[in-house]
C-alpha cells in the first residue's frame, strides 16, 4: 500500500473556508477599532484648544473675552489635523461655553462625522470641562 503524503483537496478547502469565516468576523471589529484610534486626534485637538481657552480665561478673567479663535490668539487651522478633523468651533451662547470638534469620515464610525463636545463651567473661579451628552461619539463608541 502507498502512504498518502500531503493534504487532500477537501482538507485544503475546509481550512480555507474556516480561515475565511474567521477573517470575516474579525475585520469589522478591527475597522471600528482603527477608527476609534484615529478619533483620538479629534480629542487631542479639542484638548489643546481647551488649554488655550484656559490660559485666556485665567489671564482675562472671563470667558466672554475668550469666545473666538482670534481672542485666544490662535487660528482655526492650528487645530485642524489633516484628514481627521473636519471642523472645530468655539461657541458662547446663553452662558453656555462649548468647544465642538467634528471628525472626518475617516475617523468616524457614522457617515456624518462623530462630534466631540466639551462644555465649560466656572466653579469657585476655576474653569472645569465636561463631555456633553450631546456628543455623538458617545453613542458611536469612539470617545
Amino acid at each position: 500500500m502507498n502512504k498518502s503524503l500531503g493534504f487532500s483537496l477537501i482538507e485544503l478547502m475546509i481550512t480555507i473556508a474556516i480561515m475565511g469565516i474567521l477573517v470575516s468576523l474579525a475585520l469589522p471589529a478591527y475597522n471600528n477599532h482603527y477608527k476609534r484610534a484615529k478619533f483620538t486626534e479629534v480629542v487631542l485637538a479639542s484638548n489643546a484648544l481647551q488649554r488655550a481657552v484656559e490660559v485666556c480665561f485665567y489671564t482675562r478673567e472671563t470667558l466672554n473675552n475668550c469666545d473666538s479663535f482670534s481672542k485666544i490668539g490662535a487660528s482655526k487651522s492650528d487645530y485642524l489635523a489633516p484628514k481627521l478633523i473636519a471642523n472645530i468651533e468655539i461657541s458662547n451662547t446663553a452662558g453656555s461655553y462649548k468647544i465642538t470638534s467634528t471628525a472626518s469620515s475617516e475617523a468616524s464610525i457614522s457617515t456624518t462625522g462623530d462630534t466631540y463636545i466639551m462644555v465649560a463651567s466656572i466653579n469657585a473661579n476655576q474653569l472645569q470641562w465636561e463631555l456633553s451628552s450631546a456628543s455623538t461619539c458617545i453613542s458611536e463608541g469612539t470617545c
